[in-house]
């Protein structure tokens, strides 16, 4: 029979998650909440009458509207190359035997302690010298795909059990129908997750962007919010109701993906 919790412990359990909660949530909700304000207002109070002038005001002035498309095709497209990419390269890591894999193995992932801002200059040499400066595809191509996601696609390839791809080739299939057909559907859940965070990478970076983006008609999401710090430096709170605007489409996204993001899912579907 199960022991039953102490009721003191349970409480502080309580209280530990409940403070978690604030410390991730707390933020945004102050950000959506200054936002709400009437324009004029002093920031530290949030007992006015909620209005919406200022998301208003942030789209309209702002000129938010195609950094929006602008940010939503990049963050496509790096999403969608990163977990294709990923899961190519990861495999023959998992699945196939040849001389040097291991060692390649590591050598990938030692390339994740180095950090982003070491290799800008080189990144940004090399988009230079391939025409595309200020293009959307500056911003795409770089972070196409990423070690972190080779390693999340390779650890969930390798729990699926061999026998399956055994049986798959005893059907005739080949090396890519197997890939297609039964590590990618065996391994949405960690698809899934490598996408949500591409996601939320590729729609709220700035550093990146804002060097290889010149003109106004480029600039993604993070790069056009970021320049109405200046522009309405005398209404602070249209600023934050633009960063409340975007981070409305990650929420989205991660309700959309959350059916996805459920483990275990091959469990089962090879009997001893």
């Amino acid at each position: 029979m199960l022991e039953r919790r102490p009721p003191l412990l349970t409480a502080l359990l309580w209280l530990a998650a409940l403070a978690l909660v604030v410390l991730a949530i707390g933020p945004a909700l102050w950000l959506l909440l200054i936002a709400l304000q009437p324009p004029g207002t002093d920031l530290s109070s949030v007992t006015g009458r909620p209005t919406l002038a200022n998301f208003s005001a942030a789209v309209d002035s702002g000129t938010l509207s195609w950094p929006l498309v602008n940010s939503v095709l990049v963050t496509f497209g790096r999403a969608v190359l990163n977990v294709v990419l990923a899961a190519l390269a990861a495999y023959p890591l998992a699945k196939m035997s040849f001389p040097g894999r291991n060692l390649i193995f590591v050598l990938m992932l030692a390339t994740m302690m180095i950090p982003e801002q070491v290799i800008v200059v080189p990144m940004f040499i090399s988009i230079v010298n391939m025409g595309l400066y200020d293009t959307l595809l500056a911003v795409i191509i770089p972070f196409s795909v990423s070690a972190f996601g080779i390693f999340l696609c390779r650890q969930a390839f390798a729990a699926i059990p061999d026998s399956l791809e055994e049986a798959a080739r005893i059907d005739g299939a080949t090396s890519l129908q197997i890939w297609w057909h039964v590590m990618l559907p065996l391994s949405a859940p960690t698809l899934a997750t490598l996408a949500l965070f591409s996601v939320i990478g590729a729609w709220s970076e700035l550093l990146w962007p804002l060097i290889v983006l010149q003109q106004r008609e480029n600039f993604t999401l993070p790069v056009a919010v970021n320049e109405l710090i200046g522009q309405f430096a005398s209404s602070p709170r249209t600023y934050y109701a633009a960063s409340v605007l975007a981070l409305i489409p990650i929420l989205i996204g991660f309700v959309a993906m959350q059916r996805w993001l459920k483990p275990q899912m091959f469990a089962g579907a090879v009997k001893g």
